[in-house]
């Protein structure tokens, strides 16, 4: 038989209140997830329910067997099929089994392109990403949920009248719904770029189940542009820092957490949520597992994240600026750039219901969290810190994804090169006065 793994999961670690526990089954099909119908509060789990839970046998005993009826349904199906069931099939069978499910489906309804988009998004909410191992962020399921609207406003629009299902999705459904978001939706390039992968994500699943069997994906192109999104370089940074804001104690708060980001290369998500545990003050340094790759990072302290810390002693559990929401931080950041004085004028472009617009804006009200992991990007690289060293710190994977942090303006390219050549000149041994001499026949 084909390598299978029954596992349980909780949609949510980190939970104080009782989290539902989820059925993960991985085999050659993929990963399905299906509810258990049990929940837990996360410190009464190890992998079965532990003492604190007053109904812990009962609830062991249930998860026993359903893992045990599971298995016994995937073991029957590929008896008599030899073959493994897809992941569409398997949730079929355990609807049907009341081991699994006390309240057996024992028909259902023929999902179509839309009814089973909306079945994987209910899937996504206890789904865990293979990748990580942890449960989908709130804030990529929220991205998946915007796809989701925008198809459907695509199907009421063109196919009001007509019927739009699996077979309508070809090479002209591309080209059409492409269309649809960049003039009708207007959105700009990267938008229309972020919705195809997302729309992608829900075909392939579906051909994964069975359902777009000539489905190309390599035919469902996505599209994007180059975005002109700034950093903070060395000197604005510490003007930032030994900026009074003793008056201002909300700016400084969101100032001492921006020079947090800015001087360990986190995500917003990450540095704004560091625990006193992942601070060890003797070797000086901060270890801390990104939600996103789920890859422990061990960061040494800058002298600035020290300073910030030695004014927060005390004050909070990590020594740390207490975190606010990232929309919140992005408003007042753009306040604090003003009153710091960032006004230099950048020019953005983008595309737009496909017309090139291009603007200027100063410098501060581009300012925004993510900004922080830009620039400690961008400024370590300047400094001459090897690629390989800072991707290690920001967690990117690819060097493609890595250069997109990179904002180098036309001046400090032209700097870094000027610096390249100085520094080959000092390094060069000078060849003796006769070799010199190039004698031409």
């Amino acid at each position: 038989m084909a390598k299978v793994f029954f596992n349980y999961y909780l949609g949510d670690v980190h939970s104080s209140k009782p989290t539902p526990i989820t059925l993960n089954v991985r085999y050659d099909a993929g990963t399905l997830r299906y509810p258990t119908g049990l929940t837990v509060i996360p410190k009464h789990w190890n992998g079965k329910v532990l003492a604190g839970d007053s109904s812990r046998m009962e609830k062991n005993a249930t998860l026993s067997n359903i893992k045990t009826a599971a298995e016994n349904v995937f073991r029957r199906f590929v008896n008599d099929t030899n073959r493994t069931p897809t992941r569409e099939e398997l949730r079929d069978l355990y609807n049907q089994t009341p081991e699994i499910n006390p309240h057996p489906i024992t028909e259902k309804k023929k999902l179509d392109l839309l009814g089973f988009i909306e079945q994987y998004l209910k899937d996504c909410e206890t789904r865990i990403v293979d990748r990580t191992g942890t449960a989908m962020t709130q804030s990529t399921l929220f991205t998946y949920q915007n796809a989701f609207r925008a198809l459907q406003e695509f199907k009421d629009k063109y196919y009001k009248k007509s019927k739009f299902d699996f077979e309508n999705i070809d090479g002209a459904f591309y080209t059409q719904y492409r269309k649809f978001l960049t003039n009708d939706k207007q959105f700009a390039t990267n938008t229309v770029g972020k919705h195809l992968r997302k729309v992608k994500t829900f075909l392939m699943e579906a051909q994964i189940n069975g359902h777009l069997p000539n489905f190309n994906p390599r035919l469902f192109k996505s599209v994007e542009e180059k975005t002109d999104a700034i950093y903070l370089n060395d000197s604005e940074l510490k003007h930032l820092f030994y900026l009074d804001l003793s008056k201002n104690t909300r700016l400084e708060r969101v100032r001492d957490l921006f020079i947090v980001g800015a001087r360990t290369g986190l995500q917003f998500s990450d540095y704004s949520n560091i625990q006193a545990k992942d601070i060890d003050l003797t070797n000086e340094e901060i270890t801390i597992t990104p939600k996103k790759t789920q890859d422990t990072i061990v960061i040494p302290l800058n002298d600035d994240v020290k300073a910030i810390m030695k004014r927060y002693e005390g004050k909070t559990p990590n020594s740390l600026p207490e975190t606010l929401s990232n929309q919140k931080m992005n408003d007042y950041l753009k306040e604090l750039g003003k009153l710091a004085g960032f006004e230099e004028l950048i020019e953005t472009s983008m595309t737009k219901g496909g017309k090139k617009i291009t603007i200027q804006r100063p410098k501060y009200e581009l300012m925004t969290t993510h900004a922080a992991r830009r620039s400690f990007a961008t400024n370590e690289y300047l400094a001459g810190t090897s690629m390989e060293l800072i991707r290690a710190i920001t967690g990117h994977r690819t060097e493609k994804a890595f250069m997109k942090y990179i904002k180098l303006t036309p001046r400090e390219k032209s700097d870094m090169l000027r610096q390249i050549w100085k520094q080959r000149k000092e390094n060069a041994i000078e060849a003796p006065k006769e070799a010199r001499i190039i004698k031409i026949a």
